[in-house]
């Protein structure tokens, strides 16, 4: 009786800390998921112009608060950008971050739509 009292015991032990590391594992998922939904949203900022191609950083608001962003652009070639995205938070003690890189035209070189011009109906040349 005493023997099967301490395996249950031992076993409630085991399951409890199973437990944690599985809503720990959430939690990191959880945080991966934001940051790469935060960063590929201020890499768009960027791809768009909304964004300069000039190092930046700032903070994230509404439910996002915890968030901070860090932007970077290198010239690779004319008009050719590297941009890094890094956005990070500190949860629970523990600095999370997650870094976001891709290659980015410059917004200004490619124009907009409001600037293309409109095909002539008639079919001849603009």
């Amino acid at each position: 009786m005493l023997l099967s009292l301490a395996i249950m015991v031992m076993a409630l032990a085991a399951l409890g800390r199973l437990v944690d590391i599985g809503t720990d594992r959430e939690l990191a998922a959880r945080q991966h998921a934001t940051a790469a939904r935060l960063a590929q949203s201020k890499l768009a900022e960027v791809e768009a112009g909304v964004l300069g191609l000039a190092s930046d950083t700032g903070s994230f608001d509404g439910s996002d608060a915890g968030w901070t962003w860090q932007v970077t652009a290198e010239v690779q070639t004319i008009n050719l950008y590297l941009v890094t995205v890094t956005v990070s938070r500190e949860a629970a003690g523990k600095p999370f971050s997650l870094k976001l890189a891709q290659m980015v035209l410059d917004p200004a070189a490619k124009g907009t739509a409001a600037e293309a011009a409109r095909p002539d109906p008639s079919g001849g040349a603009p």
